[in-house]
């Protein structure tokens, strides 16, 4: 099965690795591009917050922080704070919320947070965590939209065979906007999509586009969608 993986670059080569391990044909075609910003950690804190390992991508600027106490959301993004140097985090959670919870569980009320955070992001942590600690947000990369629909992608489209995976809201959103500005639009109907969450798969939906979301919002369960839309092509003849 073909499979267009639209993250960023770095995020859906490590995806391609392991869709190639479960037997499916990746194809890379990022419609984000990650840049580093230039950023300063100024002042005492008391925990990190990060919710992507592109957060951590600048370690030698993060040095002030090492044996704080940091939450995390997911495996990559306590891994990047290992090899950041900043330690194993405390919390790994599976989503913004879940790290709300779970920072508001070990941390006191008015605890000094730095939250770690891409220039363009969703504002429901720092909703969670503002109104009981000092949280100050350091914003350390972009995640930026290319200017084209990356070739890769023109020709799964144009073929109008395989599946696309989704990992944000923003990415679908992107995604769907740069296929309709390449003429490719009324050709999205002829793929099959896989949302890692309900809110990544809303543009999809409101498309009008069919949309298949993960039982949990993790790429383990989006290839374990991938094993079953598999079975229902093969079952139907066209996989």
């Amino acid at each position: 099965m073909n499979v267009l993986i639209v993250r960023a670059a770095e995020d859906a080569r490590r995806t391609a690795v392991r869709l190639e391990a479960a037997g499916h044909r990746a194809v890379v075609a990022p419609v984000l591009e990650i840049r580093n910003l230039d950023f300063e950690v100024a002042g005492n804190f008391d925990a990190v917050v990060a919710t992507s390992a592109h957060a951590l991508g600048k370690p030698e600027r993060l040095l002030a922080l090492r044996g704080l106490p940091m939450f995390v959301v997911g495996s990559r993004t306590a891994e990047a704070a290992l090899g950041a140097g900043l330690g194993a985090p405390r919390a790994v959670a599976a989503n913004a919320a879940a790290l709300a919870v779970e920072t508001s569980r070990f941390l006191r009320a008015g605890a000094r947070i730095v939250y770690l955070a891409g220039r363009d992001r969703k504002p429901e942590l720092e909703a969670a965590l503002a109104p009981a600690f000092a949280l100050s947000v350091v914003q350390t990369y972009a995640a930026e939209p290319v200017a084209t629909l990356p070739g890769t992608a023109a020709e799964a489209l144009a073929v109008g065979d395989g599946v696309v995976l989704h990992y944000s809201h923003r990415s679908a959103a992107i995604f769907i906007n740069l296929s309709r500005c390449a003429g490719l639009g009324p050709k999205l109907v002829d793929l099959r999509h896989v949302a890692i969450s309900a809110d990544a798969g809303l543009p999809l939906l409101e498309a009008g586009l069919p949309v298949a979301v993960a039982a949990e919002p993790n790429e383990d369960s989006m290839i374990e969608e991938l094993a079953r839309l598999e079975a229902e092509a093969t079952r139907a003849g066209k996989a």
